[in-house]
């Protein structure tokens, strides 16, 4: 088993100076996972020590376990991507250190149990759980699943009061709040250079995640989220990087990702001295224009116009001579002889 970093940024002054990258591996053999439970030991300390009791079914050890995780940890802050053979345990010990966890399955399926109520984990769902209290949990083989956990005592200090909170929810990935939190996630692990230099930057991803927890844990969605603009630009921005495709995309489409109002979506913009259509054009400016200089002289732009969503060349080229101070035929002229020129000289 290999978990690198793992005692290093739990355990050390170094806790709020590196985001650092969080991984975890472990691959037995059949008879190493008849015999086990001692290697789950190497979990104590880490943002997997509130997992107890783990045991490898015997039904499934005969063809081994393997169990991999990749991801970013800061500040007690866990965003990993997860994979798991078949695996039964305990979820959370009534410890005050225990977190909030939120599991989202890919493919496979894991079940949590307490005091007689079960929540079946599917794809495409999402579980998130207060671990203070216990939960008995089985993994089925083949288990991929992303794991965000946060420390407990910042999602209830963002709570209207600690009685508000449900001990668990079960979502579908296609909610507002759950597509806001994978795109604020995605864009802080794309900034980890910044976190790494910014305490405030990290400040910024805990409490936003924890806005997130508390909201839906308490039923009254992410209100709390407007207190965090950085937060709500990063998941729209990194929203809007994925859809540039897409003939749909709008401050309207946006806004409904990120949780908010369109009104308040072109707030946050506005105050960071831009706009949601002007991020957008300006982003899909930029992939048009790699894609022109890829193609060279061959390039048809009409059909790149097009291809990015822009109404008609003429449009296209409006925009491209403002923003690189040549129309895209000039432009390709001017590079293309000044590569000529560089593979003389």
């Amino acid at each position: 088993m290999n978990e690198e970093n793992q005692k290093d940024v739990e355990g050390s002054p170094r806790d709020r100076e590196r985001a650092s990258d969080f991984k975890s591996c472990m691959n037995l053999t059949p008879q190493q996972a008849l015999d086990a439970s001692h290697v789950f030991q190497e979990w104590e300390g880490g943002p997997f020590s509130h997992l107890t009791d783990l045991s490898i079914p015997d039904q499934s050890a005969h063809r081994g376990f393997k169990f991999s995780a990749n991801g970013l940890l800061f500040d007690k802050l866990l965003s990993a991507k997860v994979y798991c053979d078949s695996l039964t345990g305990v979820s959370g010990s009534n410890q005050e250190q225990d977190p909030i966890v939120a599991d989202l399955v890919t493919s496979g399926r894991i079940v949590f149990t307490a005091k007689g109520v079960s929540h079946d984990v599917t794809p495409g769902r999402i579980c998130i759980r207060d671990t203070r209290a216990s939960w008995d949990f089985s993994c089925s083989p083949g288990t991929r699943l992303r794991v965000i956990s946060v420390p407990r005592h910042l999602v209830f200090s963002q709570a209207y009061s600690p009685g508000a909170l449900n001990q668990a929810i079960i979502s579908d990935v296609k909610t507002p709040e759950v597509r806001f939190l994978l795109n604020f996630l995605e864009a802080i692990e794309k900034s980890r250079d910044d976190l790494d230099r910014s305490h405030a930057a990290q400040d910024i991803a805990v409490d936003a995640c924890a806005s997130v927890f508390s909201g839906m844990l308490s039923d009254r969605s992410i209100a709390g989220l407007q207190d965090h603009p950085n937060a709500i630009l990063a998941a729209a921005r990194n929203f809007i990087e994925k859809n540039l495709d897409r003939h749909d995309l709008s401050p309207a489409l946006v806004a409904r990702t990120a949780g908010v109002s369109v009104r308040t979506l072109h707030r946050f913009f506005s105050d960071s001295n831009d706009s949601v259509m002007a991020f957008t054009r300006r982003r899909r400016l930029q992939k048009a224009h790699a894609e022109m200089m890829s193609q060279g002289s061959a390039a048809r732009i009409s059909e790149i116009a097009a291809r990015w969503h822009f109404a008609d060349s003429s449009h296209f080229i409006r925009h491209f001579k403002s923003f690189y101070g040549a129309t895209p035929a000039a432009y390709l002229r001017n590079h293309s002889g000044s590569d000529r020129r560089d593979a003389d000289g």
